[in-house]
């Protein structure tokens, strides 16, 4: 039986839109369960008693303000499966996330990696902490590295080491109030802003790196931990050679925690470098401009990653993102070049006149020397 032209070609059409209506199903389903995703890593930060001016307040989002851009997740057709041929939201929603824009013309998001172990439950130390300062109309992005154990007054009272803020928030002011203190704090000591904070845990750190198939590193000097301590409360040897490499999420997450072979000040630039390893990866993937299979990357990082960042400003970040050169990105330290060593239990303060050259340099207010470095 020899089978018409005709019927061929409306059995193929029958199947393409088949397959058209079950992609469209699947960016429905993605679409809300990577609101769902998002929904649980948003938190509001606590209103302090103290110096409320400094805490930027960010109501929780609600998925509205997603479908405000993208438009409302594709449900069920109740039309012939043949019209969506015609009907292909993705680059529509594409299209849409390019053409957004920052809202502000300057944003200090500040960044903040804690140390918790598996075992360990409530709120814990940032062992690390970088404020990053996006100035958009230059289309300047810089990072400041503030060291863990600088000794530091926090606005609510007391004085303490500046990795505690966020547990000491937590513990006195209830959920919400590890953030506020802890972008108080930053903001006090910097005498600028900090609009919206990030936080994650080491486990997330290393779902970041698994979901891009890990980074490459150009390690500058050899580095030799003779006791890298394990989540089991033991020590290891580790080692680096110079030179680039690629990492895995284990072996990248040592090497930007590491610090016996150095200091916490090492630490905090290889900390920078991990994070512009990242997001070279995520460029190169164009993780940015995907759309479909979202859900897959916000299940992965729910329950690692807390913000009070809302959905537009996430976009608005993700459009600006594909516009940086990552070799303009600048890197800033508190080092041990602007540090005075304190007696009794403190540990050690920022001379005021080197941190505002810092800041000032951070900003772009002051001519910037950062080498990446």
């Amino acid at each position: 039986m020899i089978t018409s032209p005709r019927r061929i070609l409306n059995g193929a059409m029958l199947i393409i839109s088949l397959i058209a209506v079950a992609m469209l199903l699947r960016i429905g389903f993605e679409w809300r369960q990577a609101i769902a995703d998002i929904d649980a890593m948003i938190v509001t930060p606590a209103t302090l008693p103290t110096e409320p001016t400094v805490i930027s307040v960010t109501p929780t989002p609600q998925p509205a303000v997603v479908e405000e851009i993208f438009g409302p997740p594709p449900a069920a057709p109740a039309v012939q499966p043949t019209a969506f041929l015609a009907t292909n939201p993705a680059p529509a929603a594409t299209a849409t996330a390019e053409a957004l824009q920052l809202s502000r013309s300057e944003l200090n998001i500040l960044l903040l990696g804690t140390d918790a172990r598996p075992d360990e439950s409530g709120p814990t130390r940032t062992d690390a902490i970088v404020l990053v300062h996006i100035a958009r109309d230059t289309g300047r992005v810089s990072m400041l590295s503030i060291p863990r154990d600088l000794w530091v007054s926090y606005p609510t009272g007391g004085e303490g080491r500046i990795n505690a803020a966020y547990a000491i928030g937590e513990h006195r002011f209830g959920p919400g109030g590890g953030a506020a203190l802890a972008k108080s704090t930053v903001s006090k000591l910097l005498g600028i802003p900090v609009d919206y904070f990030i936080l994650i845990n080491f486990e997330g750190f290393k779902k970041i790196i698994d979901i891009i198939g890990g980074i490459e590193i150009d390690v500058p000097r050899p580095i030799y931990d003779p006791a890298y301590p394990t989540d089991d409360y033991r020590t290891i040897e580790v080692s680096f050679a110079s030179g680039r490499q690629w990492m895995d999420s284990e072996r990248a997450l040592i090497y930007a925690r590491t610090r016996h072979a150095d200091s916490d000040f090492g630490r905090n630039q290889r900390q920078q470098q991990v994070l512009m390893a990242i997001f070279q990866r995520v460029r190169e993937r164009g993780l940015l401009q995907q759309l479909t299979s979202v859900d897959d990357y916000t299940g992965a990082l729910r329950g690692y990653v807390i913000t009070d960042l809302n959905y537009r400003m996430m976009l608005e970040l993700a459009s600006f993102a594909r516009t940086i050169d990552t070799e303009q990105i600048l890197r800033y330290a508190i080092d041990s070049s602007s540090i005075v060593e304190l007696d009794g239990g403190a540990t050690f303060s920022v001379r005021p006149q080197a941190l505002r050259r810092i800041v000032a340099q951070f900003t772009g207010e002051a001519v910037s020397t950062a080498g990446g470095e």
